[in-house]
């Protein structure tokens, strides 16, 4: 980029460069993890086009797809178990200065790293804003390889060739912004600015009087995990793919299939003489076979059971290639706070590498600002049983609050929400709360609630 900017064509490469990511293959790969996030499977529905397209006759059957949403289960529940309660820092007063509703942008690209591999937040003066990766590339240092800079190229209509695309450079030392319709030339619409500007106001107007940067780039890139990859990776994938092309077979062979057919038999006669029977038997409900003619009603039972159990093994397997917990394990039957405390323990190690990276990213993000904070702390959601916690309690034959603290499995910050645990337990009330509901997304009816898991 420095060479193209010093032989004036700094536009030309910008064009390049946003042609050329619009085309890769990584660009494509982003778009993709992005409709299985949003519930759709285009390997599935990419495969069953070319089965219509090889296919001389065309039916309703053949234009459904059943994608399941797995990959989206698996990234809420990776996301909020770690964003869910947001970040704590040393003061609620230094909280404030990373802007309003900071919890839910970061717990947003969060989000998007995940699906995407990358994403990336930018601090736009009081408020960090999503640069999501389907916009947003870095240019990395010709000579360190250090995200320095980076371009993001958006539109509001991408299905409209004609409408406007808004092309901005990001650099340490300001940005500019020029607009694009379809292939044609660039046009500068902002010449270079400065990321912070002193306005003037009067009843003139506005006047810009001056200007500074950053003491570093403002444009951060958040992970979710160590390896900078999405969480689609090819295992999970193809596993998804295997589950919903499955369950869009076992469907369509259900819609095809007739549960009741009739045998004939010592019948004879042409395919009209036979519809005719077949009419009479649907508008009767009997029928009357002359001479030696049976006819005798025949069920076809397709095996759900055994499907729905291979269904659910692929599940299973999907949820441990991924290290997270399957909510159907723990909610189905009962299941003690230890078994749950095990069951959890892979998803912890997980959310743990996630941590780290939101932890390196509202670092940077505080000292991009000037700010310290000795304090940077996540409170992760976990699942025990109520039952089992007054249970555990009560074999010590001590006061509540001692026992709490010679068990540990009780937390001293925690030690208070299971102290009301333990008296709605003692009145036979449940635990659950508006906040439980929430969370959970229905009813509590087995007793188990969550808590918080420090």
């Amino acid at each position: 980029m420095q060479a193209a900017v010093i032989s004036g064509t700094l536009e030309r490469f910008i064009e390049k460069s946003v042609d050329d990511f619009l085309s890769s293959k990584k660009y494509r790969d982003i778009v993709m993890r992005e409709q299985y996030y949003l519930g759709e499977n285009p390997t599935l529905a990419a495969y069953l086009s070319r089965l219509e397209m090889d296919s001389e006759t065309v039916d309703l059957f053949a234009k459904i797809r059943v994608p399941s949403g797995i990959f989206n289960r698996i990234i809420t529940l990776l996301v909020n178990r770690l964003w869910f309660n947001g970040v704590q820092l040393d003061t609620p007063e230094l909280k404030k200065k990373l802007g309003d509703n900071f919890d839910k942008t970061a717990k947003d690209i969060a989000t998007k790293a995940a699906v995407h591999g990358a994403c990336y937040g930018f601090w736009n003066n009081d408020f960090i804003q999503l640069f999501a990766a389907t916009e947003y590339f870095p240019l990395a240092d010709e000579r360190t390889g250090a995200h320095m800079a980076g371009i993001r190229a958006y539109t509001n209509e991408p299905e409209d060739e004609n409408h406007p695309w808004v092309i901005q450079l990001f650099e340490i030392d300001g940005y500019t912004e020029w607009s694009r319709v379809g292939t044609k030339p660039l046009k500068l619409f902002m010449p270079k600015r400065s990321y912070k500007r002193t306005v003037r106001r009067d009843a003139l107007g506005e006047e810009v009087i001056g200007g500074e940067n950053y003491p570093s780039y403002p444009v951060l890139p958040m992970y979710a995990n160590t390896e900078h990859k999405s969480e689609l990776s090819p295992p999970i994938k193809q596993k998804i793919d295997l589950y919903d092309a499955l369950y869009t077979t076992f469907g369509d062979m259900s819609l095809r299939t007739k549960v009741l057919y009739w045998l004939l038999e010592g019948m004879s006669g042409n395919e009209e003489h036979l519809k005719s029977i077949k009419e009479t038997i649907e508008r009767l409900g009997i029928i009357a076979p002359r001479g030696d003619a049976k006819a005798s009603a025949e069920n076809v039972s397709l095996p759900y059971k055994e499907f729905m159990e291979f269904l659910d093994d692929i599940e299973d397997t999907i949820f441990s290639d991924a290290m997270i917990a399957n909510p159907k394990k723990i909610t189905g039957g009962a299941i003690t706070a230890t078994a749950i405390s095990a069951y959890y323990h892979a998803e912890k190690l997980k959310v743990s590498d996630a941590e780290w990276n939101g932890w390196d990213f509202i670092n940077r993000l505080l000292k991009l600002l000037g700010l310290e904070s000795d304090k940077i702390e996540f409170k992760h959601e976990t699942i025990s049983s109520d039952m089992e916690i007054t249970q555990r309690v009560n074999q010590y034959n001590l006061p509540i609050e001692i026992a709490m603290e010679l068990d540990p499995l009780f937390k001293d910050d925690a030690i208070p929400k299971y102290l009301d645990i333990i008296a709605k337990e003692s009145l036979g009330m449940s635990s659950k709360d508006e906040e439980d509901e929430e969370l959970t997304g229905g009813d509590d009816t087995d007793g188990r609630r969550n808590y918080i898991d420090e």
